[in-house]
């Protein structure tokens, strides 16, 4: 393709980032594609589950809450939560 200056700007900006032919290859991917990225990137299940891991092995809900971006509270409410699945799981 062209040089990357007679890119638009958002191809430009992807390009520094990541390179020009990862930006070609997501451009011919995408094409004509609405993308949304998500605030997080973890799948939000699975990230629930891992906290959930975690705390078994001892880690604190303080220590939870800044590894992974949440306050303590909405920790604390996400673990009542999956104890909650897990016993309706287990009758």
């Amino acid at each position: 393709m062209e040089k990357t200056e007679n890119w638009q700007t958002l191809y430009q900006e992807m390009a520094r980032i990541i390179g020009a032919a990862a930006t070609e290859e997501l451009f011919k991917h995408f094409t004509g594609s609405q993308l949304y990225f998500p605030t997080r990137l973890l799948d939000p299940k699975k990230e629930a589950e891992m906290i959930w891991q975690e705390r078994q092995h001892g880690v604190p809900v303080d220590v939870l809450a800044q590894s992974h971006g949440y306050s303590a509270r909405h920790i604390r409410r996400l673990l009542k939560e999956i104890e909650s699945e897990k016993n309706d799981n287990q009758h």
